[in-house]
């Protein structure tokens, strides 16, 4: 069964309260990291602009990582608001995508930092990895009743 359905212009949001549950929990788990920062695992949140330039990317980074947090936590907050059901325009499913991909950055960074193979799919059967691949199953319909709904 299908988590996220188009229904003319909107995504309508339709998941298990079990799977509510454990979304409210890693979202809430990912918005301490990106407060608290500094953490190895955010580092495909904030890949490198300037990588041949320190001073660049000093620069860089003071011009954008308050609004680029600011708006992660922003989509996050609409996450949570819309978990036990909602009918998502545009702006809302993108919130939506932003969130779970980062929920699977940061993962995929754990386990990479873990020692798991993910270029070649050789997931470990650990309780992160069945996360990971959970949320990537979830986006992927994400994208899918999205892209009916609005044109994308």
């Amino acid at each position: 069964m299908s988590r996220f359905r188009p229904e003319g212009d909107v995504v309508v949001v339709d998941l298990p309260s079990g799977e509510r549950e454990m979304l409210s929990q890693v979202l809430s788990d990912l918005r301490e990291l990106l407060i608290k920062g500094g953490d190895d695992t955010l580092r495909r949140l904030k890949p490198p602009a300037h990588p041949d330039s320190s001073e660049a990317e000093t620069s860089y980074r003071e011009l954008v990582d308050d609004d680029l947090l600011r708006g992660r936590l922003e989509a996050i907050e609409l996450v949570e608001l819309t978990l036990s059901g909602a009918e998502l325009d545009a702006s809302g499913a993108e919130a939506w995508m932003q969130s779970l991909n980062s929920l699977r950055l940061v993962l995929g960074e754990q386990l990479t930092l873990a020692g798991v193979d993910l270029v070649n799919h050789k997931m470990p059967d650990t309780a992160s990895a069945a996360l990971y691949e959970w949320i990537g199953w979830l986006l992927e319909q994400l994208i899918d009743a999205a892209s009916q709904a609005h044109d994308l």
